[in-house]
């Protein structure tokens, strides 16, 4: 390094510190530190010039004895410290790194500020969020893990405890702190937004409601309900709301007996609230595709787009005939047609005096077909259809499987069809029923307020919502979000904050990485970044692929080193916390 300096046009001189420094062949200069001009800089320091000079020399050596080789002591006959944390993970630092741009700790200390809390919120917090990224599990579990970081978490079992109760009222701080955040990068797509609901068992009973002094009724979150795993566990209803680029906006949480279609519109108005935008374009599946929802959305002058079933009889009278015709689809590519038509969709308002009314709105829809898709519906239904005519075959197997869907291809016949003989049952398989779902496989429908928008543009619209059902797949494999262990409201609230936090700082390092690496592919690398106390404040790391290269330099930090120090370990902690301090 060495100390550069440049005269502007004003006649005034610039100081900075450089350093030199190979590009193949060539030989380049780099900007380490701007310090500022000369004239500046001598009323603070008698004679910059020296100064900085003098620190170039500190930093040169300083950089030699790292270069140089440290002798390190190994004992034979040393017994491992069974009290001891012996092995610590580093690729946290990482995690840390966008925790705090998110704003997240500023959140917090600014919201506790004057709080005689007796614990350090903000370290609770930061602990929970990188255990469930890192090795998810119950609170009992992070406080137990907590000595697994080279970061301070200096407080009790109980505090954890403690710290939800004070986590729960803060969810809106910490979540519109991250949007601040989000927006700063340029990275926010609110054209369109996706949202979809999904649930989340508890291991334990369900709950009552709550009545407050003033004798309002607050429901509680713990109910039995529609279990999307089949389960008989008591659950939670949680709507996410993600923007185009698939990083989350905001959640909800609702009783487990809440009905999908009537969370929407909650989450929607907060989030047009929070950003102050006139218009989105809402896209959701077809559990979301109800009158109200579709009024809300027109009411509000925002738009939708929808999948519609055709399927059952949730399907529109004539709908079904018209997706499944050959007539006006146009080939739009391989394996794949599409065509769409203009129409009304009838929809059952209530007034104002309490009645309903049946309203118009003009809608577009599209169908498309696709080989890909037929083929994959089919190959799914195939072992059905096979437990479906065993079962047939077999009347003692019917009863138990009827209701895993086999039972749907099965019909009873009141009249024997060999004898003639009436009032007893027998099984058969049903083909008319198999024909009839093979009819719509590979078939789909959208219905959309956006009636100038193309066919391939409202069919890429709405496969965007793939990233929201990846999110869940996130939440519910990778960071293990249930079974939940908590069981008080307050404490609800703040283990499914920590979890969404959680998400949004994997779906940030998966933006700065350009996707190129799932969610579960980073958490899997950075958990692997553990190193091993060798002697005294030396430790040893003993992980490094180009996976977890490009993850570093996305946030800036150079964690390839085999060999560091304990003081270096904490210098690039600083750094992930955004604490390093100038020279100057």
């Amino acid at each position: 390094m060495f100390l550069h300096k440049t005269k502007k046009k004003d006649g005034r001189v610039y100081l900075a510190i450089m350093e030199a420094y190979r590009e193949g062949k060539r030989t380049r200069q780099r900007t380490v530190e701007s310090l500022g001009y000369l004239d500046e800089l001598e009323a603070r320091y008698e004679d910059p010039i020296a100064h900085f000079r003098a620190v170039c020399e500190e930093r040169n050596a300083a950089a030699a004895a790292e270069r140089q080789a440290v002798p390190i002591g190994l004992h034979p006959m040393e017994k491992i410290d069974k009290r001891a944390a012996n092995r610590k993970n580093v690729g946290s630092a990482v995690l840390l790194a966008v925790y705090n741009a998110m704003g997240v700790e500023q959140a917090l200390r600014n919201a506790t500020r004057g709080k005689k809390l007796g614990f350090d919120l903000n370290a609770v917090m930061r602990l929970l969020v990188c255990e469930r990224i890192l090795s998810p599990g119950s609170k009992l579990s992070a406080f137990n893990n907590r000595d697994g970081y080279f970061f301070r978490s200096e407080f009790g079992l109980h505090d954890v405890y403690r710290a939800l109760t004070e986590l729960a009222p803060l969810k809106g701080r910490v979540v519109s702190a991250v949007n601040r955040h989000v927006d700063s990068l340029g990275r926010r797509d609110t054209a369109h937004v996706f949202y979809d609901v999904t649930n989340y068992y508890f291991e334990c009973d369900p709950d009552g409601d709550a009545t407050s002094e003033d004798g309002s009724v607050e429901p509680g979150l713990r109910k039995n309900g529609c279990s999307k795993e089949r389960r008989p566990n008591p659950i939670v209803q949680m709507g996410l709301l993600q923007d185009g680029n698939g990083v989350p906006i905001g959640y909800e949480l609702f009783p487990g007996n809440t009905n999908d279609c009537a969370t929407m519109i909650d989450v929607l108005s907060a989030m047009k609230r929070d950003y102050g935008v006139e218009r989105v374009i809402a896209v959701a599946d077809k559990g979301l595709n109800t009158s109200d929802n579709i009024a809300a959305c027109v009411a509000r002058g925002d738009g939708f787009v929808y999948s519609q079933s055709i399927r059952g009889t949730k399907s529109p009278a004539g709908l079904r005939d018209w997706v499944t015709s050959e007539k006006g689809y146009r080939e739009a590519g391989e394996g794949f047609k599409v065509k769409s038509r203009q129409d009304t969709k009838t929809v059952t308002v209530v007034g104002p005096d309490g009645k309903e009314a049946r309203v118009g709105i003009e809608v577009k829809v599209v169908a498309f077909w696709s080989l890909k898709y037929q083929k994959r519906a089919r190959a799914l239904r195939a072992k059905t259809v096979e437990r479906a005519r065993e079962m047939a075959g077999s009347p003692a197997a019917y009863g138990a499987h009827a209701s895993y869907g086999a039972g749907k291809y099965v019909k009873e016949t009141p009249i024997d069809p060999a004898t003639g003989e009436v009032g007893r049952n027998v099984l058969s398989f049903d083909e008319g029923r198999l024909a009839e779902d093979e009819a719509c496989d590979g078939y789909y429908c959208i219905v959309t307020s956006e009636t100038g928008m193309a066919d391939e543009d409202v069919i890429e619209v709405y496969r965007g919502l793939w990233r929201i059902e990846e999110s869940f797949r996130v939440t519910k494999s990778d960071l293990e979000t249930r079974p939940v262990y908590v069981w008080t409201r307050d404490h609800i609230e703040a283990h499914f904050l920590t979890c969404y936090v959680a998400l949004c700082v994997l779906r940030l390092l998966q933006l700065r990485t350009g996707n190129r690496y799932s969610a579960g592919a980073i958490a899997t690398e950075l958990g692997k970044m553990s190193g091993s106390n060798v002697d005294g404040n030396w430790w040893l790391f003993d992980h490094r692929t180009d996976a977890s290269d490009d993850i570093c330099a996305s946030v800036g930090l150079d964690l390839a080193k085999r060999f560091m120090q304990l003081q270096d370990i904490k210098k690039v902690l600083a750094q992930a916390n955004g604490k390093q301090r100038s020279t100057t």
